[in-house]
């Protein structure tokens, strides 16, 4: 018999993340795929400058690239490349983990990039 092992989500993760409540973001995939699906709304649980854990209400394959835009309190953010970490079932929702691409590929790097989701992971950061 085969026993479950709970994965502890924060033993994956460079930087603590957190709670953003008020974040909302839109989720469209790249390429020729992104030509065809349309674009999905997310719930963001918690986020940091590494990643972020939102809800949505549709399975997106692991490894998938996307292209996140934010909106919020002082926040307007658009084309963040992000991989599909994971997507799990969660009740009647997916919970889907993101890791953004300029962290992780050098070829995906930007000041910008990198400045606007410090900027994002410092308000949230304060609440």
């Amino acid at each position: 018999m085969q026993t479950q092992r709970i994965f502890n989500w924060a033993e994956k993760r460079i930087k603590r993340r957190h709670k953003a409540p008020g974040l909302r973001c839109t989720l469209a995939f790249d390429g020729i795929v992104g030509w065809l699906k349309p674009n999905y709304s997310l719930q963001c649980i918690d986020i940091n400058r590494y990643g972020m854990a939102a809800s949505i209400t549709v399975p997106i394959k692991e490894g998938s690239m996307v292209s996140l835009n934010f909106r919020g309190k002082y926040i307007i953010q658009s084309n963040v490349k992000a991989l599909v970490s994971s997507c799990s079932e969660f009740e009647d929702e997916y919970r889907v983990s993101l890791v953004f691409c300029y962290a992780t590929d050098s070829k995906y790097y930007s000041r910008r990039i990198d400045n606007a989701l410090s900027r994002i992971e410092r308000i949230y950061s304060q609440q």
